[in-house]
């Protein structure tokens, strides 16, 4: 009997400690911050279509910085012509928004985090 129990243990154990590092492949797998093209991930994919670049005549860029010591990428009116701040929401490296700012929050980011920017993406230039 005490072999029965034993066996049971030892496979729950190993079925649970599976599904966790298939978990943190599949994280992996979509990972922006060590990913060698982080447009290839499918959540940015789908950042890029919501931009719906070719609509609008201003210059739209997909950015990442740095927010609280984490990588975090966001979406940014950049083109100099168009004069005005979007609200801005931050995604961390697998694409979970971490943060929705308020306009006024959204232009306070931006001037503190503006020269450690690193543009990803742009469209409409």
């Amino acid at each position: 009997m005490k072999q029965i129990i034993t066996f049971a243990l030892f496979t729950s154990v190993l079925l649970v400690s599976c599904s966790e590092k298939e978990e943190d492949l599949q994280l992996n797998l979509q990972n922006a911050c060590i990913a060698g093209n982080p447009l290839e991930m499918e959540w940015m994919q789908n950042l890029v279509e919501e931009l719906e670049c070719g609509k609008y005549s201003c210059r739209v860029s997909i950015l990442k910085s740095n927010y609280n010591g984490e990588s975090v990428f966001y979406v940014q009116m950049t083109d100099p012509l168009c004069n005005g701040v979007n609200e801005i929401d931050l995604y961390n490296c697998v694409g979970e928004k971490i943060e929705e700012f308020t306009i006024e929050e959204s232009g306070e980011f931006i001037d503190d985090h503006w020269n450690e920017a690193e543009e990803i993406f742009s469209c409409n230039e």
